[in-house]
């Protein structure tokens, strides 16, 4: 599957990386022993497991941007950068969509993220998700002294680079490369714009975890303005282990929506 593929498909299911379960009972009994701060995962297993789910059928694993672990904010996510993650996943997994959810696109120089991107997209066929946000961790922006009130500015700007409106910029003949891509954008929680710019210059919304009531209304909001459909399940608090959940979830529910092969 492509990323083209991805936003025509009526309905699909991916996955949130890390594929721990840390945040479970037994989880915090093997992380205490093991002494790992709360939020920072075990990464032990891995590569093991995006196999096992880009095997099952699972349509995206999503990374997300943490550069510093804050102990006060408690999640480290997967631990690594994002584009280099996702490039070695790229070399280990053949299907599955590799995504950001979601790049922290004002503390990022966006020519650098473009051309990221583009290396990404070209290296995976064509596999990049490429989620954007503007953050929401207070340590962040004063450590990249970058200004946290014109965050909603810099992101608009940034994304501009991102699809292409400021080449003009660039003197002629010059170009990044590889050359541009067409990289589906999502993003997420609304980055500071409103629905309809974002229903404007995104192909998705990603949507925090919430109650099941507050979804039903975000997905309404969503379907206004766009029409990807698609949920990543995070299993940090799954009691079970993780590889028996994944292949559970491919015998009883993948079967149910994805109706064409990968």
């Amino acid at each position: 599957m492509n990323t083209h593929q991805f936003i025509n498909e009526s309905f699909s299911i991916g996955i949130e990386l890390p594929l721990d379960n840390d945040w479970s009972s037994t989880g915090q009994i093997k992380r205490q022993q093991e002494n790992r701060p709360f939020g920072v995962p075990d990464m032990k297993e891995h590569a093991s497991r995006i196999k096992l789910a880009n095997k099952l059928g699972y349509r995206a694993a999503w990374v997300r941007d943490v550069p510093f672990y804050d102990p006060n904010f408690g999640d480290a996510a997967q631990v690594f950068k994002p584009f280099s993650y996702l490039g070695y996943l790229a070399g280990i997994t053949e299907n599955i969509l590799l995504g950001t959810a979601a790049i922290v696109l004002p503390l990022r120089q966006p020519w650098l993220v473009r051309k990221s991107a583009a290396t990404l997209q070209t290296l995976s066929h064509e596999r990049l998700l490429l989620g954007v946000a503007s953050g929401d961790r207070p340590i962040e922006y004063p450590l990249f002294d970058v200004s946290s009130p014109d965050r909603g500015k810099l992101f608009r700007q940034h994304v501009d680079i991102l699809t292409g409106k400021k080449d003009v910029q660039l003197s002629t003949g010059v170009q990044i490369l590889p050359e541009h891509q067409t990289i589906p954008l999502f993003v997420a929680g609304l980055a500071q714009q409103s629905p309809v710019w974002i229903g404007q210059h995104m192909q998705g919304w990603l949507a925090y975890p919430c109650t099941p009531i507050d979804h039903t209304e975000r997905v309404k909001l969503w379907r206004n303005v766009a029409s990807v459909k698609h949920i990543g399940l995070q299993f940090r608090r799954n009691e079970r282990p993780i590889e028996e959940t994944l292949e559970d979830i491919n015998l009883s529910v993948l079967p149910e929506f994805h109706l064409q092969s990968p």
